[in-house]
């Protein structure tokens, strides 16, 4: 008999749904915060879209890429809810993020680890903010054991087909930060109250060792981290390229 079946026998386990099991945690990290805007990006299957719409936005954002707006469609004609606005656009190129207005909760799960360019990811996504804002962050981590608990990133570049059946990763994918390198990241940006969410350990142990989840928050005055430690024109904020 499979361990996983054994042991659902043994103590009567149930698997739970790793994304439900995170926003619970967002409830807690919010402590009865009514987050008033919530942007939720790559939204999937719409579980997510439902759960945050408990949260009783004023507003609920959508943003995903032109090519999921089939998809999505399917599920949000299901979804009776005047406050959700849908955007078809990339985040990170398209111009009409620009225009949006600052978000009181950003929920992203699954997106980053997809995305060539991380840093400058996390970077947009602390920017979407408003002060006193909170950032759930979910990603795919590090696959290679060793590289697991280093603060580190994963280069899978050039692709390889093997690599990615044996570890079940997209083509498209060419890095993957480990979890203290979401951690780094999130801190180098401006990000504090940085708390690593438990969601993948209550789902299964193997999840809990190739993902990792954060929440986080832009504070009232953030200090943003700056190359070299210096001001003035010497002086770059981290994760800010033109």
């Amino acid at each position: 008999m499979e361990l996983k079946s054994l042991l659902k026998r043994i103590i009567g386990w149930v698997p739970v749904d790793y994304r439900a099991a995170l926003f619970e945690d967002l409830r807690t990290y919010l402590n009865g915060a009514r987050p008033y805007r919530i942007l939720e990006i790559g939204p999937k299957d719409g579980h997510d879209t439902r759960r945050l719409l408990q949260l009783k936005p004023d507003v609920l954002t959508l943003i995903d890429l032109p090519r999921m707006k089939d998809v999505n469609e399917k599920w949000l004609h299901d979804i009776d809810a005047s406050n959700i606005q849908y955007i078809s656009a990339n985040l990170m190129y398209s111009a009409v993020v620009e225009t949006l207005e600052p978000y009181d909760c950003i929920w992203c799960t699954g997106v980053l680890y997809h995305n060539p360019e991380q840093l400058r990811m996390v970077k947009k996504l602390y920017d979407l903010l408003k002060p006193g804002g909170v950032l759930v962050l979910e990603s795919a981590t590090a696959r290679t054991p060793r590289l697991r608990n280093a603060n580190c990133i994963e280069i899978i570049y050039p692709p390889s087909e093997t690599f990615k059946k044996k570890y079940h990763i997209s083509m498209n994918v060419t890095h993957l930060p480990s979890a203290r390198a979401i951690a780094s990241w999130l801190g180098m940006v401006g990000f504090q109250n940085i708390v690593r969410s438990s969601c993948h350990r209550k789902a299964s142990w193997a999840l809990s060792r190739t993902r990792a989840a954060f929440l986080s928050t832009k504070l009232l005055q953030p200090a943003v981290g700056i190359y070299y430690g210096l001001k003035g024109d010497e002086g770059f904020v981290i994760g800010k390229a033109l």
